[in-house]
């Protein structure tokens, strides 16, 4: 899969204008929520077809209930999608009717016409998060389950105080939680919503008595039991499934459990996956399908991406273990599953070669347990899976909203205890963005313009597998002291990327009128600032980088961690559970110093 030519892109506007496939989804939207629960699939066809103004058609038969399937509508010899749905497997008890998930991405939205759409200028678009962490007892216990349903409820009385939004939600693991960041704009807005958050988190840690685990990968001695939910029973049963079509992931599997000393019988592929991350995702303009492939195929996979997640990383802990080589654990620890993969580009149903039926694949075989996560195919090892767990992220075409909102999501970086670092890399997503939608509505898909400017190729240019994981791997090793390498080849360090970067936004990011040159100064200074201090000093222990005012957030975290764990009596690759609790504790109790007592 490749991005799509502009020409591809004009010919399927002009097949099946923009505005006709709003409306169409709008009348099938519509319909969808009033569809009776008894109503048959022909019925259901029908209605549909009859709302919709147009003829609704399945792409696989649609006498049979129980499958997966995607609705369409055509016009000119160019079918789109309307919705689509799992199988019954994926359901969760939902009914055939309640499982239909709305299509809202438009593949008519193009560099032509998208300043016709209701966002007819470039501007910062709307940022919102999830961080992901772990809870633990302060003497290494796993929390129960009621435990941890406390912690929640006692998140959400604080959070509503503090004026943030309240909610946790729950991971595949039953000692994981997501805190999420309210859609927001702006460096100073971003952190303060992070440091409510830090301040929630440890005021619920204070009513419950446990204790937060903020790093990358969870950290602690656990048998890292599952949340008791269907959803996340026949997501175990997916990822069971396609890792067994490949002997070599087995083999991973097996390495990735004797590094950590996991006992193999108590510890499958899911019980393995123990990442925690900063998920990012930005609202695309327009709907627009192409501009979302572009935004994946340039941001996710550039050195910018690579370089955000270099900053936040720093978590050399797994199951109790210190990594013996890695100063950060969550890339090696994904790749232990097949499902993630490095993802190459997603699947557009409508604007790449054979896009539609990749797509409905996915569905029918039942390798994809929600609709979103179809356009993540791959094939690479000859069979194809959804690569739901890639490093690089995802577009997402399903999020159930009045608005009809569809986003790209960064899944590639970490979660870090230092609340300005996570805003400065979120705000540099939505810089890199405005960028990017500039750019698309300037030149489409169309990569040779970027190509011709050396330092937007160096920031945005899109790297090659190799590449991209080779350069996920120095940083693993070596952290924010890394040299980075860009699709231009040029190699440099963090803080002179980013002061690359700094100048070379306040010229291309002039004629947006949401973004000041103050704006663009306060996220890159203090990126350099935490990256190269000027004063040449920066932290070396805990308590400098979560609370010295002249070092804070300063210093190689992933280090810092190892240096805490050697200083109290651990040995990197051995089994030292008692003390990676100890360095757990130590960042919590800091943390709540930070946020509590100052």
């Amino acid at each position: 899969m490749s991005l799509p030519s502009n020409e591809t892109l004009v010919a399927f506007s002009e097949a099946l204008p923009w505005q006709e496939i709003e409306r169409q989804k709008r009348k099938f939207n519509q319909a969808l929520a009033g569809l009776s629960q008894d109503a048959t699939h022909e019925h259901a066809l029908e209605t549909l077809s009859s709302a919709t103004g147009v003829p609704v058609t399945a792409y696989y038969d649609a006498a049979n209930d129980q499958d997966a399937n995607v609705f369409l509508a055509s016009q000119n010899g160019h079918a789109h999608v309307l919705g689509s749905l799992v199988s019954s497997r994926y359901r969760s008890g939902h009914s055939y009717q309640e499982s239909i998930i709305p299509y809202n991405l438009n593949p008519s939205v193009n560099h032509t016409n998208i300043h016709e759409t209701e966002d007819s200028g470039t501007r910062l678009r709307v940022l919102g998060a999830e961080i992901e962490l772990g809870l633990v007892h302060s003497d290494g216990r796993s929390p129960t389950e009621d435990e941890v349903q406390h912690y929640m409820q006692a998140y959400y009385t604080h959070a509503l105080r503090i004026g943030i939004y309240p909610r946790l939600d729950r991971e595949a693991c039953l000692y994981q939680v997501e805190a999420h960041i309210a859609p927001s704009v702006g460096y100073s807005k971003t952190r303060s919503a992070l440091s409510g958050i830090l301040t929630a988190l440890m005021l619920a840690a204070d009513d419950t008595g446990l204790t937060t685990a903020i790093m990358s990968s969870y950290p602690t001695l656990s048998d890292f039991r599952m949340t008791d939910h269907p959803k996340v029973a026949t997501a175990v049963d997916l990822m069971l499934e396609v890792n067994g079509l490949f002997p070599e992931y087995a083999q991973r599997l097996a390495e990735t459990q004797a590094r950590y000393h996991i006992d193999p019988l108590a510890c499958h592929y899911v019980n393995m996956f123990r990442i925690q991350g900063c998920h990012i995702h930005i609202d695309i303009a327009g709907r627009s399908e192409a501009l979302g492939l572009l935004t994946f195929h340039t941001m996710l996979k550039s050195a910018t991406a690579l370089a955000n997640a270099a900053v936040l990383k720093g978590s050399p802990f797994v199951n109790g273990t210190c990594d013996p080589d890695l100063l950060d654990t969550r890339e090696f620890v994904r790749r232990a599953t097949v499902t993630g993969r490095f993802l190459n580009m997603p699947t557009s149903p409508h604007l790449q070669p054979g896009g539609l039926s990749h797509y409905a694949e996915l569905l029918r075989l039942e390798r994809a347990n929600a609709v979103g996560r179809a356009h993540l195919y791959e094939d690479g090892l000859g069979e194809a899976v959804s690569v739901m767990h890639n490093p690089v992220g995802r577009v997402r075409s399903d999020l159930t909203t009045s608005k009809r909102v569809c986003t790209v999501e960064s899944t590639g970086m970490p979660t870090n205890a230092s609340a300005s670092r996570m805003a400065a890399v979120l705000i540099d997503f939505e810089f890199s963005h405005a960028l990017i939608e500039l750019y698309f509505r300037k030149y489409g898909c169309d990569l040779a313009p970027m190509y011709s400017d050396p330092t937007l190729w160096a920031i945005l240019g899109p790297l090659d597998r190799e590449t991209f994981q080779q350069q996920h791997d120095l940083s693993d090793h070596e952290g924010t002291d890394m040299v980075l390498t860009t699709a231009a080849g040029t190699q440099m360090r963090l803080s002179e990327f980013y002061e690359m970067k700094r100048r070379y936004l306040h010229r291309a990011l002039d004629e947006v009128n949401e973004i000041t040159p103050r704006d663009i100064d306060e996220v890159y200074t203090s990126l350099c600032r935490m990256l190269e201090p000027p004063s040449g000093h920066e932290a070396q222990t805990i308590q400098q980088y979560i609370l010295d005012p002249k070092l804070r957030s300063t210093g190689n975290w992933g280090r810092i961690l190892r240096n805490t764990f050697v200083e109290a009596g651990g040995t990197p690759g051995a089994h030292n559970p008692d003390v990676v609790q100890q360095v757990v504790n130590d960042v919590h109790q800091a943390l709540r110093r930070r946020y509590l007592e100052e």
